[in-house]
């Protein structure tokens, strides 16, 4: 079994332990992201991927989080920038403690653990220039971040505009980094995010994720959440799944092309054995 085999089982070992952990304390989730096109597209991982998206509305989000300081599941952890002095995004991932991988994605390698990825879902202004001016100001204060975090936080393997790829190789030659205090940006981003409870507005979005302006939808296609199936396992996805694919992708039923077909290099330290009864 090679490691990304080995990797996705036990990424939906973890993802298990999430869903159970949800279902008790009644919080809200939803697949996003690739995890939800392997939800229609393939019931399971999409082959070369091997990570999980979930995003939980704000509410739940932060409810997920003082949960863990009561109540955290053997073996498992939470990572973020309050756990973490290295991690500087204004997201979380569930993390498999008995698992070190080494993930070879950005300039600099890093190790970590088996994860899922766990995203807010934030609000937005209804009115469509507000809505506009929020999401800019939200972008401004994460390329910040990125650029004070170049080396770890930029997935070098991605196809960029040339615009972007110029500011990215100017950033890495000129140390403008060190002029931007990454604690404080993330505090003001994470502010900003927060101005518009999820469940009061008519526009959502996980506004940290990889789509940027693309992640703005209507928050009635997230809705109720609906069961899919996600290799073999029922996990909750948006009640307008494909009105959100859509916006996001495009044809998402389409496979992209084999350029586009990019895994994340992973190679696996120590783990847990779960196959020890297989």
């Amino acid at each position: 079994m090679n490691d990304n085999k080995r990797v996705q089982e036990l990424t939906i070992f973890t993802l298990k332990t999430f869903i159970d952990y949800c279902e008790k304390y009644n919080l809200r989730y939803y697949f996003t992201g690739g995890a939800l096109i392997g939800v229609l597209r393939h019931k399971g991982f999409i082959p070369w991927d091997d990570d999980i998206d979930v995003g939980m509305p704000r509410k739940d989000f932060d409810r997920f989080h003082e949960l863990l300081k009561k109540d955290m599941p053997e073996g498992f952890g939470i990572c973020n920038r309050y756990t973490d002095s290295n991690w500087h995004f204004a997201m979380s991932q569930f993390i498999d403690l008995e698992s070190e991988i080494e993930i070879h994605l950005a300039e600099k390698p890093r190790k970590a653990h088996i994860w899922i990825d766990v995203f807010p879902l934030d609000g937005l202004p209804n009115n469509k220039i507000l809505r506009w001016l929020r999401v800019k100001n939200i972008l401004l204060h994460r390329y910040l971040v990125q650029i004070a975090n170049i080396s770890i936080q930029v997935d070098a393997n991605r196809s960029r505009p040339r615009m972007e790829k110029m500011i990215l190789d100017f950033c890495k030659v000129i140390p403008i980094s060190k002029l931007i205090n990454t604690n404080k940006t993330i505090d003001k981003l994470e502010k900003i995010l927060r101005k518009s409870d999820f469940y009061k507005s008519e526009w959502c979005g996980n506004m940290l994720g990889r789509y940027r302006e693309r992640e703005v939808v209507k928050r009635e296609w997230f809705g109720t959440p609906v069961k899919g199936i996600f290799e073999g396992i029922q996990v909750d996805i948006p009640e307008k799944s494909d009105a959100i694919q859509r916006s996001l992708y495009g044809d998402y039923m389409k496979l992209p092309p084999e350029k586009d077909r990019v895994a994340h290099n992973v190679t696996i330290l120590k783990c847990r054995n779960i196959w020890e009864n297989k």
